[in-house]
């Protein structure tokens, strides 16, 4: 591509990449697409040559703001990450490429820099797929630690109560069906709980 205000910028919209040309001194904006000025929204009253000074670079944190800094002051290539906030306020994500344009005489004519969204829909389904599949394992991760773990403690404890009933009953009656009654509670509980986490298993 050669630099020519916005004849790069319209050509980059058509393959749905916001961009913006920078003068090579003072980063003001040059040239840029439609898709760039709706991502700053100039609805905020910014002047268009301060797009990218007052829109952009405050997005930017600061490791990544000094990195592209330094590349532009180098006119080198830079890829940083930046975000920017949507009318609905959602949160989006972009990596931020940009590259210095030379003409005649190696003289830089301008910097240009293109916006590859992270949160595209494919992206976000992605993540949502990932997401899931993580709460997918936690559950399967506490089925089984309740069915081997807590679940055979219960169950063991249940037992040594109605062991222990046997042995108090014949030291006093009353005392032996206090200890009876203990033994079925938790016995119980040993019920519900693999109840619980058969019935979650099969929901999913």
């Amino acid at each position: 591509m050669t630099p020519g205000n916005d004849k790069d910028c319209l050509l980059l919209q058509e393959i749905g990449l916001p961009a913006v040309q920078l003068n090579p001194v003072t980063a003001e904006v040059v040239g840029c697409n439609d898709l760039f000025s709706a991502l700053v929204n100039p609805a905020a009253g910014l002047e268009q040559r301060l797009w990218f000074l007052e829109g952009v670079l405050p997005g930017l944190n600061a490791a990544d703001r000094a990195a592209w800094q330094l590349a532009f002051a180098g006119r080198s290539p830079a890829q940083v990450h930046a975000e920017f906030e949507s009318a609905e306020g959602r949160t989006l994500e972009f990596e931020m490429r940009s590259t210095a344009f030379t003409g005649s005489g190696k003289v830089t004519e301008s910097v240009l820099c293109v916006f590859i969204s992270l949160t595209t829909p494919t992206f976000e389904r992605r993540c949502d797929a990932r997401f899931s599949e993580g709460q997918e394992l936690e559950r399967t991760r506490m089925r089984n630690e309740l069915h081997r773990g807590v679940s055979q403690q219960l169950l063991g404890a249940a037992f040594g109560c109605k062991v222990l009933a046997g042995k108090v009953a014949k030291l006093s009656e009353s005392l032996g069906k206090e200890a009876s009654v203990l033994a079925e509670l938790v016995n119980e509980a040993v019920n519900e709980l693999q109840s619980l986490v058969k019935s979650n298993h099969t929901e999913r």
